[in-house]
């Protein structure tokens, strides 16, 4: 295996942007800016199944549990996160994690979880929370936002679990217009769920403002205003098993641990050198000479 370190001079044109990988091996933290990919590390040494990220934190599915790190921790890079374990009850079984409005939001196989408090406070200390489960669910495999996907089809999480159409769903992209990953196509909601693309998809990422990419036999992107899909290859030859957009950036992770970067003007790519690749998340990002916003 490589080493986890690598370092690059950024310019001072652009603020930095985090990306983390769950693998194996542990959580691997990159910092970038814009396509330049520059040091990266392993903030958590632990199996990693599931990360998420947002304005508010970053969140871990491990063998001990969910980590989490808080934006408001000090100075530090992705790679020199420091993480504490805020749901041991969930030690090695979260299958995805993501930031839903009033807080974080775990799957395992067949349940949805929540905290039983989560506060403003929680985020600035990362304290311990107990987690309750609100409805068990068959073979879930991903959430974004409130929604659920699973072998059933979509579920929306209120104060119930509502199911809200499809079948077969692999994976959810709820920002903006919400977007399905399935083994009977892509869709996208408007006047209910319509089909934009014909194949088997197993990943699909947006930033909620018209770019997106979606991962089947062949990569497929979309842009703003666009009323087709087309292809987007990457120059790297290993199956894509994640794709996140963050920071003006879009990001993509192959199983041999190579990410791959695109910011407007091709991809970049740089071997991370960690295997069992489990998912992707960029961080909202850092504009130089500002600060992350706060909740």
């Amino acid at each position: 295996m490589q080493t986890l370190t690598e370092k690059r001079v950024f310019g001072s044109k652009h603020g930095t942007t985090e990306v983390f990988a769950a693998s194996e091996t542990g959580l691997v933290g990159v910092t970038v800016s814009a396509d330049n990919i520059g040091e990266f590390g392993l903030p958590i040494r632990k199996e990693t199944s599931a990360v998420a990220t947002s304005e508010r934190g970053v969140l871990a599915g491990t063998t001990d549990g969910i980590q989490y790190s808080p934006l408001n921790d000090g100075p530090s890079t992705a790679q020199s996160r420091s993480f504490n374990v805020i749901g041991s009850e969930l030690a090695d079984s979260v299958v995805d994690l993501t930031w839903g409005p009033d807080g974080p939001i775990a799957v395992t196989a067949d349940a949805v979880w929540i905290p039983n408090e989560w506060s403003t406070a929680t985020e600035r200390t990362a304290e311990a929370v107990a987690w309750k489960s609100v409805g068990e669910l068959n073979a879930i495999r991903a959430v974004s936002g409130s929604l659920v996907a699973t072998s059933d089809g979509i579920y929306r999480l209120g104060e119930e679990l509502d199911h809200v159409g499809l079948t077969a769903v692999n994976d959810i992209a709820a920002h903006g217009t919400p977007l399905a990953a399935t083994d009977d196509g892509l869709f996208s909601l408007g006047n209910g769920w319509q089909q934009v693309a014909s194949g088997t998809f197993r990943r699909v990422g947006s930033d909620g403002h018209g770019h997106a990419h979606a991962i089947g036999e062949t990569i497929l992107r979309c842009e703003p205003g666009a009323d087709d899909w087309v292809d987007d290859a990457l120059p790297v030859d290993s199956r894509v098993v994640d794709v996140d957009y963050g920071g003006g950036v879009v990001a993509a992770i192959t199983e041999n641990g190579t990410l791959a970067l695109a910011a407007g003007d091709g991809w970049r790519q740089q071997l991370l050198g960690v295997r069992g690749i489990a998912g992707l998340a960029v961080s909202p990002g850092e504009h130089a000479g500002s600060h992350r916003n706060r909740v």
